[in-house]
């Protein structure tokens, strides 16, 4: 089993975590262990914020406060009229979507559709996907073991507070240098990102000469394999 000085820091302390549930004992469970994803409320901020705002902006301006009302009124009215409501509609009921800002903050963004039974996708009328975390290793069956490579995955239960005994980690992995764990059955279904990072050249050249593709592309398959035509 990994010792507590074996795996680096992947980011702060996580707070807010739930511990973990020890009350049954399920021999399918997979613990997951890594870096879970910050959670931001959407449109959080409240007209009494923005009324603060306004008045740091213009302390030397004197306003009374139906004035400053009518200009918080205002202000929001102008924020939501810049937000495209179907696009922001569409965007809002898929469960995963990749997305990036450019220079100009114009928003770019790809819904990924998963497919998951409708029986564990429902899982109580709620979304089935809950989190999405870097995840560095695993337990299983009472053993530890490391990932190869850190994979980004879309996951069905929520991050939970490592508990590490007297040692201070678990597995390895402490709190303190920003891992978390997860609960999850074998047989739940997650979504794994495999993300590099490289030039046009190793990523798509180098990487497609012969040699080097992977042998598991259906297409790649398909073309080796024997033409036998039926009689």
């Amino acid at each position: 089993m990994s010792n507590c000085s074996s795996h680096p820091g992947v980011g702060r302390e996580p707070d807010g975590l739930s511990g973990p549930v020890y009350d049954t004992y399920n021999p399918s469970e997979v613990r997951l262990y890594g870096r879970p994803a910050t959670r931001e409320e959407i449109f959080k901020i409240t007209d009494e914020q923005i009324r603060q705002r306004i008045k740091s902006s213009l302390r030397e301006t004197s306003l009374r406060d139906e004035d400053l009302n009518t200009l918080v009124r205002i202000v929001k009215e102008a924020a939501i009229g810049t937000v495209d409501n179907d696009v922001l509609a569409g965007i809002l009921k898929q469960q995963i979507v990749l997305a990036i800002f450019d220079d100009e903050l114009k928003f770019s963004q790809l819904p990924v559709s998963v497919n998951i039974p409708a029986k564990n996708f429902e899982k109580g009328g709620e979304r089935y996907i809950k989190s999405i975390g870097v995840i560095y290793g695993y337990a299983y069956e009472g053993h530890c073991y490391k990932l190869p490579k850190p994979q980004i995955m879309y996951l069905p239960e929520e991050p939970r507070e490592i508990l590490g005994g007297d040692c201070g980690c678990d597995c390895g992995y402490v709190p303190e240098l920003g891992y978390a764990v997860w609960q999850i059955d074998k047989l739940e279904r997650v979504i794994a990102l495999d993300v590099r990072s490289d030039d046009v050249k190793t990523l798509v050249l180098d990487e497609n000469m012969p040699g080097s593709r992977s042998p598991m592309a259906y297409a790649q398959v398909m073309a080796l394999a024997p033409q036998r035509h039926r009689d």
